[in-house]
């Protein structure tokens, strides 16, 4: 039956212990030479923690130091942090030092924090001190704070103080702050200030910052100042901001002042901020400053029911400037249909600068429909400059039907300069179309430069049909330097494919270096079939060195199936040094990648 996570940890952990305790002198039990880094990232650990902690206190507890570093680790994991305390203050009380950072730590944990607060208050109460740094780790603690102030207040009510930071605190919680923010005024009303600050980070809180609002509006409306930075908080709130609104126009609408600030922060909310404006601008419509930042945010912003809003209650001091044409021109899904508005209905203001087509050149999703109608209503005043088709060659969305209408439509003014190849050759949406229209239709002047080269080689979602087509038709042109096989052992996506195609079609150019090697092994999607290649077909040049092993280590992806490959063919170059298992246990996947080093360990 496969190993669990467990097992393979259970087993590093038995076997780390058997080569620690080898004499000092062997030159294989110098590949770990600190215990402390060894036994912190097991502390570390929060699915196997408490049984890898264990393991290494049976086999060398002597030589292990409890350092500051590592309680706080323990006060800090949430997976089964209580677990190592326990152990920690069981087997090794006297070296266990309660500083203010542990208890902080505690206070933070999400996990399992009230346990670990409970036995530290039990077991070391005396050394447990209840700073304010501590209480708004509770009061900021977003699964379990409740429960965590609660403990304090029922244990050591005399130590906690509840100053503005704590109630601030309370007031961001997106957890369960509405929950702290009641306890706080049924326990220690007194003590609860209800400063700017608060019912600023009560109106930012995306998640119950409603709940909290009302709580503060109904037991404390004398001390709620609604102030602008109040408004603005509100109407960047991506989660319930428009309720919030809500809440501020119908308790305290005289006091709710919608400035340029509150239109720019409504226009930048990609939660509600469609909602906001509609509710500002159908009750407050007289009240909302119009200025161009606010003007280009909306067009920019929003589709074209708001903007038409805008026109209809605004027309008069809505002033169509450069840039809220350049603003239309990049608005992604609304773009056309607010061009459209703005030709239609005020065209003597609207400017066509170099500015306003390059940003229709670079929008992904409407691009090529703005593009269309400025040449059809205003097609003298297009100007088609470098930077128009460079901007078009990046563009990842309709690039090539941007392109295509470019070379169709203003040919003469197209220049195909280097940056619009490479720009081409890194486009991952449709850059093999583009490279093929401009060969097609201007092969004189495509340039195949380095540049060009190492920016297919890197393309992570059509690199090697790029490089298939500069092969096949630009062959002589296509150099391959270092710089392109070390982009290619680096793509994620088509690396193995780019790699094949080099070395069946330009073997004798392929020069596999080191730094090709190192980019092999740390490529996290498809690096062991990139170091199977280059073992495959070019095993004398694979010098693996030790960047190339703590590489592999690191590698979150594949790391585990590289490390197996390495040790499989090349086994004796594989050192498992300090290095490679820090960076085996720093690793997400740490468990199959130690596998491998244990693996190495006790052979």
């Amino acid at each position: 039956r496969p190993k669990t996570g467990l097992h393979w940890a259970v087993e590093l952990g038995v076997v780390v212990a058997a080569r620690l305790h080898l004499d000092p002198n062997d030159s294989a039990s110098r590949n770990i030479e600190d215990i402390g880094a060894v036994f912190l990232a097991a502390i570390e650990n929060r699915s196997f923690g408490g049984t890898l902690t264990a393991l290494l206190l049976d086999s060398i507890d002597d030589s292990i130091k409890i350092t500051q570093e590592v309680v706080i680790a323990a006060a800090k994991n949430w997976g089964n942090g209580r677990d190592i305390m326990t152990l920690l203050l069981d087997r090794r009380a006297a070296d266990v030092h309660i500083t203010q950072e542990v208890v902080v730590a505690a206070a933070k944990n999400r996990g399992n924090g009230r346990d670990i607060m409970t036995l530290l208050l039990d077991h070391r109460a005396a050394d447990v001190q209840i700073t304010q740094e501590v209480v708004v780790a509770a009061a900021g603690n977003e699964v379990n704070g409740r429960d965590i102030m609660t403990l304090l207040l029922d244990r050591r009510a005399a130590d906690v103080q509840i100053t503005q930071e704590v109630v601030v605190a309370a007031a961001r919680n997106r957890g369960n702050g509405r929950d702290i923010m009641t306890l706080l005024l049924d326990r220690r009303a007194a003590d609860v200030q209800i400063t700017q600050e608060v019912v600023v980070a009560a109106a930012g809180n995306e998640v119950n910052g409603r709940d909290i609002m009302t709580l503060l509006l109904d037991r404390r409306a004398a001390d709620v100042q609604i102030t602008q930075e109040v408004v603005v908080a509100a109407a960047k709130n991506w989660g319930n901001g428009r309720d919030i609104m809500t809440l501020l126009l119908d308790h305290r609408a005289a006091d709710v002042q919608i400035t340029q600030e509150v239109v720019v922060a409504a226009a930048g909310n990609p939660g509600n901020g469609k909602d906001i404006m509609t509710l500002l601008l159908d009750h407050r419509a007289a009240d909302v400053q119009i200025t161009q930042e606010g003007v280009v945010a909306i067009v920019g912003q929003f589709d074209i029911t708001v903007v038409k809003l805008l026109l209809d209650r605004r027309a008069a001091d809505a002033q169509i400037t450069q840039e809220v044409v350049v603003a239309a021109a990049k608005n992604w899904e609304n773009g056309r249909d607010i061009m459209t508005l703005l030709l239609d209905r005020r065209a003597a203001d609207v400017q066509i600068t170099q500015e306003v087509v390059v940003a229709a050149a670079k929008n992904w999703e409407n691009g090529r429909d703005i593009m269309t109608l400025l040449l059809d209503r205003r097609a003298a005043d297009v100007q088609i400059t470098k930077e128009v088709v460079v901007a078009a060659a990046k563009n990842r969305g309709n690039g090539r039907d941007i392109m295509t209408l470019l070379l169709d439509h203003r040919a003469a003014d197209v220049q195909i300069t280097q940056e619009v190849v490479v720009a081409a050759a890194k486009n991952w949406g449709n850059g093999r179309d583009i490279m093929t229209l401009l060969l097609d239709h201007r092969a004189a002047d495509v340039q195949i430069t380095q540049e060009v080269v190492v920016a297919a080689a890197g393309n992570e979602v059509n690199g090697r049909d790029i490089m298939t087509l500069l092969l096949d038709r630009r062959a002589a042109d296509v150099q391959i330097t270092k710089e392109v096989v070390v982009a290619a052992a680096k793509n994620w996506e088509n690396g193995r494919d780019i790699m094949t195609l080099l070395l069946d079609h330009r073997a004798a150019d392929v020069q596999i270096t080191q730094e090709v090697v190192v980019a092999a092994a740390g490529n996290e999607v498809n690096g062991r079939d990139i170091m199977k290649l280059l073992l495959d077909r070019r095993a004398a040049d694979v010098q693996i060195t030790q960047e190339v092993v703590v590489a592999a280590a690191e590698n979150w992806g594949n790391g585990r199936d590289i490390m197996t490959l390495l040790l499989d063919r090349r086994a004796a170059d594989v050192q498992i040094t300090q290095e490679v298992l820090i960076a085996a246990a720093e690793n997400p996947t740490r468990e199959d990648v130690l596998d491998c080093t244990t693996i190495k360990l006790v052979c």
